[in-house]
């Protein structure tokens, strides 16, 4: 199925697929809770840039916290955690600039 993509509701086009998202970010159903380090630049950036696209929630991670996600194999802050309106979340650690775009850009 060549230009189709699978979803949880069936294969759509790419385009219908943009409209999906686009209707899912106008809904501002979809939330971020970022876990960042003091004085830590990828983590501005990263809350800034989201920021833009839906409600984000910053924690200041603590000891308790860094050994959490260290036991989950991340490797870097912050830690970020997308809360999709379909009940779905996605999840990284770093600056991940890809990840950022598929929630900024339309």
């Amino acid at each position: 199925m060549s230009g189709m993509k699978r979803l949880d509701y069936g294969y759509v086009s790419r385009t219908e697929q943009l409209i999906i998202e686009d209707l899912t970010r106008q809904e501002k159903h979809m939330q971020a809770i970022v876990y960042v380090k003091p004085g830590c630049q990828k983590c501005r950036h990263t809350v800034a840039k989201l920021s833009k696209a839906m409600r984000v929630q910053t924690v200041t991670a603590d000891e308790r916290d860094i050994e959490r996600f260290r036991k989950c194999g991340y490797q870097s802050f912050p830690v970020v955690t997308v809360y999709k309106a379909d009940g779905t979340h996605d999840r990284w650690c770093g600056l991940q600039v890809d990840k950022i775009k598929q929630y900024t850009e339309g």
